[in-house]
């Protein structure tokens, strides 16, 4: 295609011939038809030296937002090429990294690095690598594919903070006696039994061992608790950008502390959506959703008319209405706990209010940062016996 100067140069090869016919001069006119043959001996220059590369990217699929994300590239040339520019484009176009490269002969392999910014989280798109040569004169430029396109996805910040106190409250096993409790090395003593090989030596109980003549060892149950309900509040009008990203961030920390504790959980928006899927990548399934998950669906909390009900309620919120204290307290089993994080200004409206049948945490994160709150709170509740009150939470 004609570059900027090729197209001035077309322009004035036009004047030339029109300037030369109306004026009668030969000298404009061969000046005209100079120009014009400039163009087409920069076509055939420029189609006889098509760069033939191939290229590499490597880059991390997945980051999180502030750290910096590198795209290492390696090109090479299926025959010799002249210097050309190499242009990756990142976010759709938006932008690029440009650098030239040198003349390469078969064989060689170029490198080259570039980081791309990280500050917002979301699904970005790097590529495609186009090489761009000219003629030496810069009349007419030609630009081929080189390399197609790789998405990166920016997970929200995740902050270090406390694991969240383990609260009581109905288990499976309680709401469902046909299900047995798994046997577990740790937890509460449910028999004894003789020792079987590969069994763990620190199991024996040495006084049955003594008493029957041979190995005994104890065999212990853990009893399975309800998984953790984290829901995120999706309410476009419950958040302004600043307290939905605070959001976006908390649910994403509690989510990664309770994975690494090991304790089951979903997750769930304000409309009633289960995020995820139980299985190795089940927080990774989260963040890709966390991601890009934008403020939707219709102003009340969608999931209080579901029976998804838990022991132990994780909701992080936004500006709350008097009707949505209801709304949480329905997801709460009796005898569970509820933690309330609020990431916006509640001038107008407070958080849930206490219930004698359910305990309640109320996080306030509109004010200060999210992990500096949720920290003191959790302290707060375990100092205080796990019998937390609206006074004792952590207050931005």
């Amino acid at each position: 295609m004609l570059t900027r100067r090729g197209w001035s140069l077309v322009g004035a090869a036009a004047g030339l011939l029109v300037g030369g016919r109306l004026l009668g001069l030969v000298q404009l006119t061969v000046l005209g038809f100079a120009a014009i043959l400039l163009v087409v001996g920069a076509y055939a220059w420029v189609r006889a030296r098509t760069p033939a590369l191939v290229a590499a990217r490597s880059l991390k699929e997945r980051l999180q937002v502030g750290v910096d994300g590198r795209v290492d590239l390696e090109i090479r040339a299926r025959r010799r090429s002249p210097t050309v520019a190499v242009g990756d484009a990142f976010d759709h176009g938006r932008r690029s990294a440009r650098f030239l490269l040198a003349p390469l002969v078969p064989g060689d392999l170029a490198r080259a690095a570039y980081r791309f910014p990280t500050e917002h989280r979301g699904r970005f798109q790097v590529g495609p690598l186009r090489a761009t040569s000219s003629d030496p004169l810069g009349l007419v430029a030609v630009t081929r594919v080189v390399l197609g396109t790789e998405d990166v996805v920016v997970y929200p910040r995740v902050h270090e903070i406390s694991v969240p106190p383990e609260v009581a409250g109905l288990d499976l096993d309680r709401d469902h006696p046909a299900v047995r409790a798994r046997v577990e090395p740790t937890g509460d003593f449910m028999t004894l039994r003789d020792y079987a090989p590969g069994d763990d030596l620190r199991h024996v109980h040495w006084r049955s061992t003594a008493r029957r003549g041979h190995l005994v060892v104890r065999q212990n149950e853990t009893r399975r608790r309800a998984p953790v309900l984290l829901m995120l509040d999706v309410r476009p009008s419950a958040h302004d950008r600043a307290s939905f990203e605070r959001a976006v961030e908390a649910c994403a920390s509690i989510a990664t502390v309770l994975h690494h504790a090991g304790r089951p959980f979903e997750v769930v928006w304000s409309t009633g959506a289960v995020i995820g899927a139980p299985g190795r990548r089940h927080l990774a399934n989260v963040m890709d959703e966390l991601a890009v998950v934008q403020p939707h669906g219709p102003d009340r909390l969608l999931i209080s008319s579901t029976r998804r009900r838990s022991s132990a309620v994780i909701a992080v919120t936004g500006r709350t209405r008097p009707d949505d204290s209801g709304a949480l307290s329905v997801l709460v089993r009796d005898g569970g706990a509820l933690i309330n994080v609020v990431t916006a200004d509640q001038a107008s409206a407070a958080p849930p209010a206490r219930s004698r049948r359910f305990r309640l945490l109320t996080v306030r994160a509109d004010e200060q940062p999210f992990p500096r709150a949720w920290n003191e709170a959790v302290l707060r509740w375990q100092r205080s016996g796990n019998r937390p009150s609206s006074r004792s939470a952590a207050r931005a």
